[in-house]
């Protein structure tokens, strides 16, 4: 058993301490946020994810975990500190650092000498490097330790991961690193810091680039008579590919796909490398979000006070976070182009709340579809599966479905009499003209370096 200090308790801290106490070590972890922090001490979980407040309040119990405020009080005696705070997008798509830099300072004088720091936060290259050169003078070994968890499934993928990564240069910390996930099997990396740093960023613009090649593709389907579905299935089982990622839909978003890929294209920038694939790859996204506002526009020609109804406001099922999710993105749309817009979350209606104001929310899907012209199905809640979708129609002003997540059984709506449109399958008597005026949601990535990256996520694979 090791002492562990966790600094920082969002998404990536909270599930990486619950974890390491699970394994066995006695974690403390620092909150600065006073909500957060009395949340966390009552045995609340201030994020939504599967299992996490069980085993907070489990672990909290038998004393193995434990919050605080303070830097010095959860770093006295402790073997290995884990730096996990936010890292957000800048104005132009690079990496915010600050929050790792005020983190740094709170910890400078108290970490333990000869002890190891991890760093969970998502950093450019050579960051690790940096904080390797001011932790020299107390004696702190430094390792890139990042971190591969999706919201929705994050404690399972700690504690199965596909690979455990260590980045640094002493071979005794890197090790002593490994020991500390001892009871995961799991291959484990070592490697230097940049690549460890270069690894976390490279693999969620893979997984940006699936998602954006099957929404071109999709729209090639649309044109050929094709189904996307069909054609992802059968691509899918080839070894070589995989079925994960492949979801036609709005597109990837959350935390860390967006601002990840902005950040590796203002890095490549930086260093005077070609990024036209990493723009393209973003563009894409981009276009979906469009793509749908174009649908739901069409279906508000001609009517007096059009209305759309949204079902689903986080990026992705199971989480209430909203941070780079579609829906709001096409909601502030709507808005701006006269549409009146209702709203249902299973999670996140709290949360979209703050971001946007001016819409209505309900408190079940029938309620956010009534009297509406068109309803947008954005995220991919189970529970908007099994809706008694007579019902919604009869409720409806409109007929048209948007399904955004291609969740939906589109021959048995259209046989119930709605116009349904789905991403990547054959759409009857679109007009090109009545699309292409509606105008884009935002500008493509700019060669210099990125966006701040409010984008979004694809449907049926669970991800970041």
């Amino acid at each position: 058993m090791a002492g562990v200090c966790v600094v920082g308790a969002g998404y990536v801290g909270l599930a990486t301490a619950v974890c390491l106490a699970e394994l066995g070590h006695s974690v403390s972890c620092v909150e600065i946020e006073q909500r957060r922090l009395s949340l966390l001490r009552h045995g609340c979980a201030p994020i939504r994810e599967p299992g996490l407040e069980e085993a907070l309040k489990r672990l909290s119990r038998a004393a193995r975990l434990r919050f605080t405020g303070s830097h010095t009080d959860a770093l006295a005696g402790v073997s290995f500190t884990v730096l996990a705070v936010n890292t957000p997008a800048g104005s132009r798509g690079e990496t915010d650092t600050s929050f790792v830099e005020d983190a740094l300072r709170a910890i400078g004088n108290h970490i333990p000498r000869g002890s190891v720091l991890l760093l969970k936060s998502t950093v450019p290259p050579g960051t690790g490097d940096a904080i390797a050169a001011k932790m020299a003078p107390r004696a702190v070994d430094v390792v890139s330790n990042p971190e591969f968890l999706r919201q929705g499934s994050a404690l399972e993928d700690f504690m199965r991961p596909d690979r455990i990564v260590i980045g640094g240069d002493s071979e005794a910390a890197m090790r002593a690193v490994q020991r500390l996930y001892s009871g995961i099997r799991a291959p484990v990396y070592y490697c230097s810091r940049r690549s460890a740093e270069m690894a976390k960023y490279t693999a969620n613009a893979f997984l940006a680039a699936r998602i954006s090649l099957i929404n071109e593709v999709a729209g090639i389907c649309e044109s050929t008579g094709a189904d996307i579905n069909e054609v992802s299935a059968i691509i899918g089982a080839d070894r070589r590919i995989g079925p994960a990622f492949l979801g036609a839909g709005l597109g990837w978003g959350g935390s860390c796909l967006p601002k990840d890929l902005t950040a590796l294209i203002d890095t490549a920038s930086r260093y005077g490398r070609s990024h036209d694939m990493l723009e393209a790859v973003y563009r894409v996204n981009i276009g979906q979000r469009e793509l749908a506002c174009r649908h739901l526009a069409l279906a508000g020609v001609g009517r007096e006070d059009p209305s759309v109804a949204v079902l689903g406001l986080a990026f992705k099922p199971n989480t209430g976070d909203i941070r780079g999710s579609p829906a709001l993105e096409i909601i502030a749309h709507l808005l701006e182009d006269g549409f009146r817009v209702t709203a249902h979350d299973p999670a996140a209606i709290d949360e979209a709340k703050s971001a946007l104001p001016n819409i209505r929310y309900c408190s079940d899907a029938y309620s956010a579809a009534r009297g509406s012209d068109a309803v947008l199905l954005a995220t991919e809640w189970e529970t908007y599966r099994t809706l008694d979708w007579n019902r919604i129609r009869r409720l409806m002003r409109g007929n048209t479905i948007v399904d955004g997540r291609n969740l939906l059984d589109g021959s048995g709506l259209t046989e119930a009499g709605f116009n349904y449109v789905a991403f990547g399958k054959p759409v009857a008597n679109r007009s090109k003209g009545d699309a292409e005026r509606v105008r884009p949601i935002a500008e493509p990535v700019a060669a210099g370096g990125g966006s701040n990256g409010n984008s979004a996520t694809r449907a049926t694979e669970k991800q970041r």
